[in-house]
């Protein structure tokens, strides 16, 4: 804790980025993808707020009747759907030459909610307030000064409305957009 309040007097840098999870809300998929913008402080803890919206498939639920793989007019679909807004600190408590690890926390206000159908018809639509946290851990492997692999997972926790609780998980490729222009930018005054 003290390392973040000494950084958070230290040099700052903006910053914008995307962000995807994909996520586990009682045994159905849901994939989360936001958008992060805030302030990198002494190139170690980074404050930011963020946007974030759920899109899902519908899953079955309950199959009474039906044989496996097969649908009948009992099968119940559901489906979650998340949206919401976050503020959150992330803070890389190891950044070497090819590796960077971080802690990334957050607490946001939205809504949720949960459809279900059947064959014929909705069967019904809960709207919720949601408060969700989350907590998570970040490794990014730096291919090049522009190209990074990384993966991370985490859990959220919704204070309110606990049906939007669940595991998460990211990976892939993060290209480096800043320092791209940055050095860019660089080589272009120097001639």
């Amino acid at each position: 804790y003290s390392n973040i309040r000494t950084d958070l007097k230290g040099e700052k840098s903006a910053f914008v980025s995307l962000d995807g999870k994909n996520s586990i809300v009682r045994d159905v998929p849901i994939k989360l993808f936001g958008l992060q913008a805030g302030y990198l402080y002494n190139q170690r803890t980074n404050l930011f707020l963020g946007f974030y919206n759920s899109y899902n498939k519908e899953n079955i639920i309950s199959n009474p009747s039906a044989g496996a793989k097969k649908t009948d007019s009992n099968t119940i679909w559901q489906a979650y759907n998340l949206t919401y807004i976050n503020f959150g600190c992330e803070y890389y408590f190891h950044n070497s030459k090819r590796w960077r690890f971080s802690i990334p926390f957050a607490v946001g206000i939205g809504g949720g909610s949960i459809k279900q159908r059947n064959n014929v018809q909705g069967i019904g639509k809960k709207s919720l307030f949601v408060m969700p946290a989350d907590i998570g851990f970040w490794a990014n492997y730096k291919l090049t000064w522009w190209l990074w692999l990384g993966a991370g997972m985490g859990t959220r926790v919704s204070l309110v409305s606990k049906g939007f609780s669940g595991s998460y998980y990211t990976f892939g490729l993060s290209l480096r957009y800043g320092e791209i222009y940055n050095r860019s930018k660089a080589l272009i005054k120097k001639k």
